[in-house]
């Protein structure tokens, strides 16, 4: 079967998935209902219990803030006229989402039409088609943001990338390191470097401004949201499991299975805080030390758009699962469409496969 063909059809069948893995679909709704009403979802949360979407809201998330993006709320406002069922919400969300997500990848079948790891690493990704299309986690819209930013920049029409970029990290902020590939492709030279950053600098202020705008409460609406992830415990990551390893080697017992959430992230926060800031810290700078080492091999190369491709790919998984403090499988779908989109080494329209590059 033929990869474009296999792709939607992998596609059809994520769309009967119910989001059984993760309840984020339905904080996403109750933040996006609030917002919908013209209350402040980004500085307090009192206005969160009175979504019809709040009692599917996880206890650990009930009483945060929205650390979700602007264009992520906006993207979600179409499920408001689902009301409080749940079936029909899931299904205006896959008629809104899964249009644009159409589009993108049949353009990009048809552009990278000599780039089968492409495909295979993005489209017909396992870890894609459940996680994106299947548990409808926001990141989906990430990646076609992405992609077709990616697309756009390799036809010449780098600044509309750049925006859809943007886009991108303005709905989930794991995006923000895609942003290298952006920055490095097609730019050679030092000079074309150093004009493209305050160029995509202003890009990004413009659309945030813009994203931000109804739901502006003061630099609050931007400062709370980042408080409160980096007030949160360490979850799934290799912070977490160093401190649950350290603490059972000092004798520490684990909480038990009916202690109510909130007292045992209390008591977590109690007992491994120590321990968290020290392999935290540790973690981040080697995620420093790899990244300049990954950035470093990208700028020796800047004709090599498949180093530059796979360096961006590299950081990006780098961030995730060792600087930051949380991470779930599906955060990884920010590394899916920059990875390979240098398939060859000299671009779209020549040059030798980069995995045949010395």
């Amino acid at each position: 079967m033929q990869p474009r063909r296999l792709a939607f059809l992998g596609l059809v069948v994520a769309a009967f998935m119910l989001p059984m893995l993760s309840n984020d679909l339905f904080s996403v709704l109750a933040y996006a209902s609030v917002a919908a009403q013209g209350h402040d979802v980004y500085t307090t949360v009192s206005w969160l219990p009175h979504s019809v979407w709040f009692p599917w809201v996880g206890e650990r998330w009930a009483e945060k803030v929205c650390v979700y993006g602007p264009t992520t709320l906006v993207e979600v406002l179409p499920a408001a006229l689902a009301g409080s069922n749940p079936w029909l919400a899931m299904a205006v969300l896959r008629l809104v989402w899964f249009v644009p997500l159409a589009l993108v990848m049949e353009l990009s079948f048809r552009r990278f039409r000599d780039r089968p790891f492409f495909h295979a690493m993005v489209w017909l990704n396992p870890l894609w088609l459940v996680e994106g299309p299947g548990q409808l986690h926001t990141d989906l819209l990430g990646v076609v943001a992405v992609t077709a930013g990616i697309l756009l920049q390799t036809g010449g029409r780098a600044k509309a990338g750049w925006g859809l970029y943007v886009l991108a990290v303005l709905g989930k902020y794991t995006f923000a390191f895609t942003g290298l590939w952006f920055w490095l492709s097609g730019a050679a030279t030092l000079r074309q470097r150093l004009l493209r950053l305050p160029a995509m600098a202003t890009v990004l202020l413009a659309l945030a401004a813009a994203c931000f705008a109804p739901f502006w409460r003061g630099p609050a609406t931007v400062t709370e949201p980042i408080r409160a992830l980096a007030g949160m415990n360490p979850g799934g990551s290799i912070t977490e499991v160093v401190g649950i390893l350290v603490d059972l080697v000092r004798g520490g017992a684990v909480p038990q299975a009916d202690t109510p959430v909130t007292q045992a992230l209390a008591l977590d926060q109690a007992t491994h805080a120590t321990t968290w800031f020290v392999v935290s810290l540790v973690l981040r700078l080697v995620t420093l030390g790899v990244g300049a080492r990954l950035l470093w091999a990208m700028l020796q190369k800047p004709y090599d758009e498949g180093r530059i491709a796979l360096g961006t790919g590299a950081v990006v998984v780098a961030v995730i699962t060792l600087a930051s403090h949380r991470f779930q499988s599906w955060y990884l779908l920010a590394a899916l469409p920059s990875s390979p989109s240098g398939a060859r080494k000299h671009g779209v329209d020549g040059g030798s496969p980069w995995w045949h590059s010395r």
